[in-house]
C-alpha cells in the first residue's frame, strides 16, 4: 500500500514538472519574441537621422536582437539599452521603451528630444543606471523618477548654456531623494535646483552610499551645511559654478576617499583648509575663480601624493611656492594664475617630471627662470605678468620637444633672445613681449619647417634689422614686433609669401616702412588678407594704397606718421573695422561723402592733427572717441545719437566755444570726459556732476567757465579725477565732493574760490593730488575737529591764497604718503594713472563682458568671428599694455618745481611736493613738516615764518628743491642742509639768517642769490668773508684813524638832497610833472640802458606815474588791465590804498618763485583806485582788477 502511494506520488510529481516545463518554455519563447518586437516597435516610433545614426539604423530581424548595437541582454531579456548620440529628435512618448520591464540600464544621452522627461519612466522599476544627460529634455523633472528605488547611477545633466533646461523645484530635494537610498553616483549638472544650503545638503545627506556628487551650475546657494559631512563615502565632489558665498567646510578634510574636489567659481570666501592638500587619495583639486578665497600652499612633506591636477587660478592665494611641491610626483597640471603668489620660483619645479601644463601667470614671482629639462612632456608654459628677471639661456629649453606654447611676456627678462627658442620642433606660440630683451635678433635655421604660428616680441629693446627668417615661417599668423628699436628700411612685400599672416605689428620702432612696392611686383602672390595692421611711427608719408583691397581689416594703426592732407573716404568702407587710429599726423580734412556712415568702429582716434570745422561723427557704436588737439570749433546738432555707448570722449585742446552742451550728460556709459583747453564759457552743467555713477575723469580745465561749481555730486560718486583748473569759477568748494570716496586728483587751481581750507575732504583716503593754488582761500591750515588721514596725499599746492596763522602739525602728521622711506624715490615706479576699468593690468578679452555694454560685446564677438582666440588675446594684451585702448588715463599737473612752473604731462607716482608759498602763514616751521621724508619739492616762500630753520631739515633726504625765501627766519643755516645730496634748487634769500654758510659738497654750488637779503650771512658763495666764529671781519684799525669828516661822502649827501628837492618833490606834489616824466623819462632810460628792458604797456586810458598808479577813465566792470615790465626781479611789497583792489599780482624773476599772489580783501567799491608799491630791485608786475560786483 505504501509502495503504491509512493509510486503514485512520483508519477504525479513528474507529470506536474513536465507540464510546468512545457509551459515555461512556451512562456519564455513568447517573452523572447516579445522583447524583439518591443525593440523593433521602439525603432519605428523614434524619430532619428538615419544618415548620422550608428545604432538604430542597423537594427533588423536578420540578426539576434541581443547582438544589435546598443542592446545588452541577460538570458534573452533586454537589460541594457544605449541609444546615446543617435540624433533622436522625438517619438519617445507612448513608445514601447517603457514596456522593457527587465531594463536595468538606459542611456539616452546626447540626443535632441526637445520635450519633458516622460512620466512613464516609473514603469522601469528595475533600472539601476539612468543617463538622460544632454538629451534635450527640459522642464520639471518628473517625481516619478523618485519611484526608481533601485537606482545606483542617475545622470540628468544639461548644458550650462542651454536656454531650455531641466528643473528640480517641486517636490523639494529632500522629498525627491528620500527613496533613492541605493544611489552612488548623482549627476545633476546644469539642472536648476535653486535651493538654499540647508535644504539641498540635508536632502543629499539621506544618500549615505553616495560616492559621486556632481551638481555644477545648479543655482545652488550656500552655505554648505554640516549635514553633508555624513556622506563619508564621497569620492567626487563637483559643485563649481554655484553661488555658495561661504567658506570651504573643514569637514572635507575628513573625506579620506576623496579623489576629486571641484569648487570653481562658487563665490567662496575665507581661508582654504590646508588639510585638504594632505588628502593622499586626492587627484584633482580645483577651486579656481573664487576671487575672495584666501590660502597658501602647505609644506608637502609626505610621500605618496596622487595629485595630478591643481588649479588655484583667479583666487587670493598668496605666499611662496613651497620647495616640497616636488613631492607631487604625479602632477601633470599646475595652474596658479591670477593669484598673489610671490618669491622666487623654486628649483623643485624642475623635479616635476610628469608636468604637462604649467601656468603661473599674473602673480608676483621674482628671480630667475628655472630649468624644466626634466619635464620632457611639458607642452604649455606661461609665466606672463610676473616680476621675473635675468637672462633666458638657450640651455633651459634643451630636450623640450613637446613644448607648443611659451609665454614669458610682461616680466623683466633681459639680455639677448636665444635663437634656439625659434627652433623648438613643436613650438607653435612664442610670447616674449613687454620685457627688457635687447641686442640683435639672430637669423634662425630651418625656418621653412617651423611650426610657429604666433611670435610676439613687442615692447622690448631689440634693435638692428628684422631677421629675414620671419619671412620664411609659412604657418605664421601673428608677427608682433612693435615698440622696439628695430631700424632700417623694410619693404612690406617681404611678407607677401606668408599666406596665413593675419596680424602684422611694426609700430613704434626706428623703421622706415615702404608699402609702395606691394602692388608693383606681379611675380609675388597677393598680399595676405590681414585683420590687424599696426604701422604707427613708421615714417609713412601717405596712406598705403594696398589697404583699399584689405576687406577683412579689423584694426588699423597709422598714427604718428607724416601723412598729410585729406583722409580718403575708402578708409571708412571696412565692414569689420573695430579700431582706427590716425592720430599724430598732418591731416586737414575728410573726403566726402563717407562710404560707410553706419560704421561699426568702436574706437576712433584722430587726435593731434589739423582737422577743423564741425566734428565728424562716424560711428554710432564708438566706445572710445578722441578728437583732441585739432582745430574743431563746433558739434553736430545730433551728437547725442552717437554717444550711447561711449566710455571715453575727448575734445580737449580745440576751438570750441559757448556753453558746454548738456547732451554729454545723456551718455550714461561715459567714464572719461575731457573738454579742457577750449573756449567754453558759462556755468558748468549740473547734470555733469549729478550723473557720476560711471564717470571717473572730468576735465574742464583751461576754459572760461564762470559761476559756482555745482554742489550736486551724489553719494554714488565714482570720480577719480576732477580738473577745473584755470577758469573763473567763484564761490565755495562744494561739500558734496566728500561723496567721491575714490577721488585721487582734485585740481581747482587758478580760479576765484573763496572758502576756508577744505577739511571736509579729509575723509577721502584715496586723495593723492590736491591743487587749490591761486584762489581766495582764507583762514588757517588746520582741521581741529577731524581725525581723518589723507594717507595717499603726495602733491599739495595751496600757494597764492590768503591763508593765515600757523600750519597745523597734527594735520601734517596725517599725510603719511609724504613720510615714505628714504630710498623710496629710487625704487622702480611708474607714472600716476587712473584706470577707466577696474583691474586694468590684468584685464583680458574675456573680461569685457563685465565692464562694457553687452550690445558692444555682442557686436565685438560678431566682428571677430573666425579669429583665433589666441590671436585676439595677444592683440588685446598689447593694446592694454601700450594703453592703445585708452583704459588708463595719465593725468598732467602743473607745480612749481625747481624755481619754475613745471607741467608734468605724466606725474611720477612717487613725486611728492608741498607748496604753501605766497600766503600769510606765520610761526615757526613745524617739526612735523621735516618728517615728510619723501618730499621732493618744498616751497614756503613769501610768508611770515619765523624762528630757526630746524636742524632736522636733514631728514628730507629726497628733497630736490627748497624755497624758504621772503620770510622772517633767523639764526644760522643748519649744517644738515649739506647732507641733502639731491638738492638742486635752494633759496633762503631775504630772511634774517646769520653766520657762516655751511660748507659741503652741495651747498657751495648754489648761486649767491640763494642767500642774498640776509645781512648777517657770510662765506661762499657770497663775497662777504667770515672771521672767527662765523662773524664778519671787523674794520681794519687804519680805518678808525680816518678823519671824522669825509668830504667825498658829504658831497654825495648834499647832491642827493639838492636832487631830491629839485626832481623828486615835484614828482610827488605836481601831477602834471609826474605825467610828463612818465611819458618821456623812461623812454630816454630805455635808450640809454636797453639791458634793463623797460617796457610800458597801457591797456586802460591812464598811464603810470612812477611808484603810484591811478586806475581810472573806464568803468571797472569792463576789466581794465595794466602791465608794466621792468626787467626781472621780485615784488617786495604791495600796499593797497583805496578800493577795489587788484585781483592778481604776478611777480617773476629769480629762481624759486615764478608766480606769486598778493590777495587782499576789498573794503568797498569805487570808480577809481590808487595802488602804491615799493621795490627793492627791478621786477615784473601784472595787475588784474577785480570785476565790479
Amino acid at each position: 500500500m505504501s509502495l503504491h502511494r509512493v509510486l503514485s506520488f512520483l508519477v504525479s510529481f513528474c507529470l506536474i514538472n513536465l507540464i510546468i516545463s512545457i509551459n515555461v518554455h512556451v512562456v519564455t519563447g513568447h517573452s523572447l519574441v516579445h522583447q524583439e518586437s518591443l525593440l523593433l516597435h521602439l525603432k519605428e516610433s523614434l524619430q532619428f537621422n538615419p544618415v548620422k545614426s550608428k545604432k538604430l539604423v542597423h537594427w533588423n530581424e536578420s540578426d539576434s536582437y541581443c547582438q544589435w548595437t546598443g542592446v545588452s541582454c541577460n538570458k534573452g531579456h533586454v537589460i541594457g539599452l544605449d541609444l546615446s548620440e543617435e540624433f533622436i529628435t522625438g517619438g519617445l512618448n507612448n513608445s514601447s521603451l517603457f514596456n522593457l520591464h527587465y531594463l536595468q540600464s538606459l542611456n539616452l544621452a546626447y540626443n535632441v528630444f526637445r520635450s519633458p522627461i516622460p512620466s512613464e519612466i516609473k514603469k522601469l522599476k528595475n533600472l539601476k543606471h539612468l543617463n538622460l544627460s544632454n538629451a534635450g529634455f527640459y522642464g520639471q523633472i518628473p517625481k516619478e523618477i523618485s519611484y526608481l528605488k533601485n537606482l545606483v547611477t542617475l545622470d540628468l545633466s544639461t548644458p550650462f548654456t542651454s536656454q531650455n533646461t531641466l528643473e528640480l523645484k517641486n517636490p523639494n530635494v529632500a522629498i525627491y531623494f528620500q527613496n533613492l537610498t541605493e544611489i552612488k553616483e548623482l549627476y545633476l549638472d546644469g539642472v536648476r535646483v535653486s535651493s538654499g544650503g540647508k535644504e539641498w545638503c540635508r536632502g543629499l545627506s539621506l544618500l549615505r552610499k553616495l560616492q559621486v556628487l556632481s551638481m555644477a551650475s545648479c543655482n545652488l546657494s550656500g552655505p554648505i551645511d554640516s549635514s553633508l559631512s555624513k556622506l563619508r563615502s564621497l569620492r567626487v565632489i563637483r559643485l563649481n559654478l554655484n553661488n555658495m558665498s561661504s567658506s570651504v567646510p573643514k569637514f572635507f578634510v575628513d573625506f579620506a576617499n576623496l579623489t576629486t574636489l571641484q569648487l570653481g567659481n562658487c563665490g567662496l570666501t575665507g581661508v582654504f583648509p590646508k588639510g585638504i592638500f594632505q588628502i593622499q587619495a586626492l587627484k584633482i583639486l580645483d577651486v579656481s575663480d573664487n576671487e575672495h578665497l584666501q590660502g597658501s600652499l602647505p609644506e608637502l612633506l609626505q610621500d605618496g601624493y596622487l595629485l595630478e591636477a591643481l588649479n588655484l587660478s583667479n583666487t587670493n592665494f598668496s605666499g611662496q611656492l613651497v620647495s616640497s611641491i616636488s613631492n607631487l610626483k604625479h602632477l601633470s597640471t599646475l595652474d596658479l594664475s591670477d593669484c598673489q603668489f610671490n618669491g622666487t620660483l623654486s628649483a623643485s619645479l624642475s623635479e616635476l617630471a610628469k608636468l604637462v601644463h604649467l601656468d603661473l601667470s599674473f602673480n608676483k614671482f621674482t628671480g630667475f627662470l628655472p630649468s624644466f629639462n626634466k619635464s620632457k612632456n611639458l607642452q604649455y608654459l606661461s609665466l606672463f605678468h610676473n616680476e621675473l628677471n635675468g637672462v633666458v639661456s638657450s640651455t633651459l629649453w634643451e630636450g623640450l620637444s613637446n613644448l607648443h606654447t611659451i609665454d614669458l611676456g610682461d616680466n623683466f627678462f633681459s639680455g639677448r633672445v636665444p635663437s634656439t627658442l625659434f627652433t623648438l620642433p613643436s613650438l607653435q606660440e612664442l610670447t616674449l613681449s613687454h620685457n627688457e630683451f635687447e641686442g640683435f635678433l639672430d637669423e634662425f635655421p630651418n625656418a621653412t619647417n617651423s611650426k610657429l604660428e604666433l611670435v610676439d616680441i613687442s615692447i622690448n629693446k631689440l634693435q638692428g634689422p628684422i631677421p629675414m627668417s620671419f619671412s620664411l615661417l609659412k604657418r605664421l599668423s601673428l608677427l608682433q614686433l612693435s615698440l622696439n628699436q628695430f631700424n632700417g628700411t623694410i619693404k612690406l612685400e617681404r611678407f607677401q609669401t606668408l599666406p596665413n599672416l593675419d596680424v602684422l605689428g611694426l609700430s613704434h620702432n626706428n623703421l622706415l616702412v615702404d608699402a609702395t612696392t606691394i602692388e608693383n611686383n606681379p611675380s609675388l602672390p597677393p598680399f595676405p588678407r590681414l585683420s590687424m595692421l599696426l604701422l604707427a611711427s613708421c615714417k609713412l608719408k601717405e596712406f598705403p594704397s594696398f589697404l583699399r583691397n584689405q576687406s577683412q581689416l579689423r584694426l588699423l594703426d597709422l598714427s604718428n606718421n607724416q601723412i598729410h592732407g585729406t583722409i580718403p573716404k575708402w578708409i571708412w568702407k571696412f565692414e569689420f573695422m573695430i579700431i582706427l587710429n590716425l592720430s599724430k599726423n598732418f591731416l586737414t580734412d575728410l573726403e566726402k561723402p563717407f562710404e560707410n556712415p553706419g560704421s561699426n568702429l568702436l574706437r576712433l582716434d584722430l587726435h593731434s592733427n589739423q582737422l577743423q570745422g564741425t566734428v565728424p561723427m562716424i560711428t554710432k557704436y564708438g566706445s572710445h572717441l578722441d578728437y583732441s588737439s585739432n582745430k574743431f570749433n563746433s558739434f553736430p546738432s545730433d551728437i547725442h545719437k552717437y554717444l550711447q555707448f561711449t566710455y571715453l570722449l575727448s575734445f580737449s585742446n580745440n576751438s570750441f566755444g559757448g556753453q558746454i552742451p548738456e547732451s554729454f550728460c545723456n551718455s550714461s556709459s561715459l567714464r572719461l570726459l575731457d573738454l579742457s583747453h577750449n573756449n567754453f564759457d558759462g556755468s558748468i552743467p549740473e547734470c555733469l556732476t549729478a550723473r557720476n555713477d560711471n564717470l571717473r575723469v572730468l576735465n574742464l580745465a583751461g576754459n572760461k567757465l564762470t559761476g559756482h561749481i555745482p554742489d550736486t555730486l551724489s553719494n554714488s560718486c565714482n570720480l577719480r579725477v576732477i580738473d577745473l583748473d584755470s577758469n573763473t569759477l567763484v564761490g565755495a568748494i562744494p561739500k558734496s565732493l566728500a561723496y567721491c570716496q575714490k577721488l585721487q586728483v582734485l585740481n581747482l587751481g587758478n580760479n576765484m574760490l573763496n572758502n576756508e581750507f577744505p577739511c571736509f575732504l579729509g575723509n577721502i583716503s584715496t586723495l593723492r593730488v590736491l591743487i587749490l593754488r591761486s584762489n581766495r582761500l582764507q583762514g588757517p591750515i588746520r582741521c581741529q575737529h577731524s581725525t581723518n588721514n589723507w594717507e595717499m596725499l603726495h602733491i599739495v599746492d595751496l600757494a597764492s591764497n590768503n591763508l593765515t596763522g600757523m600750519v597745523s602739525g597734527s594735520l601734517l602728521q596725517r599725510w603719511t604718503k609724504m613720510m615714505g622711506d628714504d630710498n623710496e624715490a629710487h625704487k622702480r615706479y611708474g607714472s600716476l594713472f587712473f584706470d577707466m576699468f577696474d583691474n586694468h593690468d590684468t584685464i583680458r578679452f574675456k573680461d569685457l563682458i563685465t565692464i562694457i555694454d553687452r550690445v558692444i560685446v555682442m557686436k565685438l564677438n560678431q566682428m571677430l568671428v573666425g579669429e583665433s582666440p589666441s590671436v585676439v588675446d595677444h592683440l588685446f594684451a598689447y593694446l592694454v599694455t601700450a594703453n592703445e585702448l585708452g583704459g588708463r588715463y595719465l593725468d598732467s599737473v602743473t607745480v612749481v618745481n625747481k624755481g619754475s612752473h613745471r607741467n608734468f604731462i605724466t606725474v611720477p607716482s612717487i613725486f611728492t611736493a608741498l607748496d604753501l608759498s605766497s600766503n600769510h602763514l606765520e610761526g615757526s616751521i613745524p617739526e612735523e613738516l621735516v618728517n615728510l621724508r619723501a618730499l621732493h619739492v618744498l616751497n614756503l616762500s613769501h610768508n611770515a615764518f619765523s624762528g630757526h630753520i630746524p636742524s632736522s631739515i636733514g631728514n628730507l633726504m629726497n628733497l630736490e628743491s627748497m624755497d624758504l625765501s621772503y620770510n622772517n627766519l633767523s639764526g644760522r643755516i643748519p649744517t644738515e642742509i649739506s647732507s641733502l645730496y639731491f638738492l638742486s634748487v635752494l633759496n633762503l634769500s631775504f630772511n634774517h639768517l646769520v653766520g657762516e654758510i655751511p660748507t659741503g659738497s652741495q651747498i657751495q654750488t648754489f648761486d649767491a642769490y640763494s642767500f642774498e637779503g640776509n645781512d648777517g650771512l657770510c662765506g661762499l658763495p657770497l663775497t662777504k668773508n667770515c672771521g672767527e666764529n662765523g662773524i664778519k671781519e671787523p674794520l681794519s684799525p687804519s680805518s678808525e684813524k680816518k678823519t671824522l669828516i669825509n668830504w667825498s661822502f658829504l658831497s654825495v649827501e648834499l647832491g642827493f638832497t639838492f636832487g631830491f628837492g629839485l626832481i623828486i618833490l615835484p614828482l610827488i606834489f605836481w601831477k602834471r610833472w609826474r605825467l610828463w616824466y612818465c611819458k618821456n623819462m623812461d623812454d630816454l632810460l630805455h635808450k640809454i640802458f636797453p639791458q634793463l628792458e623797460f617796457v610800458y604797456e597801457q591797456l586802460g586810458e591812464q598811464r603810470c606815474d612812477g611808484a603810484v598808479k591811478e586806475i581810472g577813465g573806464t568803468d571797472w566792470g569792463e576789466g581794465n588791465r595794466w602791465d608794466r615790465f621792468l626787467g626781472e626781479g621780485r615784488l617786495k611789497s604791495v600796499a593797497p590804498i583805496g578800493d577795489p583792489l587788484p585781483h592778481v599780482a604776478h611777480a617773476a624773476g629769480s629762481p624759486g618763485v615764478a608766480r606769486d599772489r598778493f590777495p587782499y580783501t576789498p573794503l568797498s567799491f569805487t570808480r577809481y583806485n590808487t595802488l602804491s608799491f615799493t621795490l627793492n630791485f627791478p621786477f615784473l608786475l601784472t595787475l588784474n582788477p577785480t570785476p565790479s560786483p
